[in-house]
């Protein structure tokens, strides 16, 4: 009866599965496309410009990201990223809100409604009039959140390899650095290089930062699931869930724009989301004694298993209510 179930609920989210495959895929591949002209004609162009000024890649970021700009800097990945870097302009994709907004909509709007969208509907108790034991519900959506989280990070992973494929190695525009030894004075231009270079972009890694974001996904399911199975209108579920995952995101954000309330960032699901370091440094640790002020590396948490552990959490908790509480007769 699993397996009948675990078909049932495929057969019911195939067409979001499908639109919100396709949008990740779609997305991860125009990446793709913005991170060559980023990094092989606007970087360099700005490059130029500010090392004829004696200014370095570090000096024009702190004027960009300063003020209001400090929230894109926060949301993409603070300031671990080099924006001039293909490979870390890369990572970001997996910060954007773009990614972060799809795989929220998938996770709270699907496990959100597994028990209370059910009930709501009225079609629990045929469901349950069935030879299924309940416990085998709740097993049945997490067999189904166990399949597709990794089939939708695979879009990311795709789409950026097929980006790469079409795109062709990234290499700074001779036209860029033409046009600013044309311009620049006499006596600077024997400080301007005259070969464009060819920038280093390497993928071997995103595997490890679309790992993050599969436990992400995950811990957000969990979440959302329990909080289902202890009501019975779908909408006020999915509401319930997407509060509380959207406050810990803004909480996230404003506490590290804000340094005293730091501390609260551990206690948020997004503290330990963070692919760019996972990808990038092959950093798998969330330091909390930094965020509570202990100091760096004397509290340390596996990022991605404390997500997992967080959605394996939340499913026990999900299976122990739903296995226990009266269930309301339809309305």
């Amino acid at each position: 009866m699993t397996l009948v179930l675990v078909r049932k609920l495929l057969r019911d989210v195939r067409w979001p599965l499908l639109v919100i495959w396709l949008l990740l895929f779609l997305f991860s591949f125009m990446w793709v496309r913005v991170t060559h002209r980023v990094t092989t004609e606007i970087s360099p162009y700005f490059n130029l410009i500010g090392g004829l000024a004696g200014a370095k890649q570090k000096d024009m970021e702190d004027v960009v990201f300063t003020g209001i700009g400090k929230v894109s800097q926060a949301v993409l990945g603070g300031s671990d990223i080099h924006y001039d870097r293909p490979t870390d302009f890369l990572a970001v994709a997996l910060l954007h809100p773009v990614v972060v907004v799809l795989a929220f909509l998938w996770c709270v709007g699907r496990t959100a409604g597994a028990v209370a969208g059910e009930l709501d509907r009225g079609t629990m108790e045929l469901l349950l009039s069935q030879p299924v034991p309940r416990d085998r519900l709740i097993l049945a959506h997490l067999v189904v959140d166990l399949l597709l989280i990794p089939l939708l990070c695979s879009s990311i992973m795709l789409g950026t390899h097929l980006g790469l494929a079409s795109t062709g190695p990234f290499i700074e525009s001779a036209e860029i650095i033409a046009k600013v030894r044309e311009k620049a004075p006499p006596i600077a231009r024997a400080f301007i290089k005259t070969e464009p270079a060819e920038l280093p972009v390497t993928t071997q890694s995103q595997w490890k930062g679309a790992l993050n974001l599969s436990a992400l996904m995950f811990a957000m399911s969990g979440l959302a699931i329990w909080i289902s199975s202890a009501g019975r209108n779908r909408w006020r579920a999915s509401g319930l869930a997407a509060l509380l995952v959207m406050t810990m995101f803004v909480v996230n954000v404003i506490a590290q724009l804000y340094e005293p309330l730091n501390w609260i960032r551990p206690f948020t699901l997004f503290f330990y989301y963070t692919p760019q370091l996972h990808w990038l440094n092959d950093d798998w640790l969330a330091d909390v004694g930094v965020a509570w002020g202990l100091g760096p590396k004397i509290v340390v948490i596996p990022s991605v298993v404390f997500l997992f552990a967080i959605g394996t959490a939340g499913y026990f908790a999900a299976l122990r209510i739903f296995t226990r509480r009266d269930l309301p007769a339809p309305l």
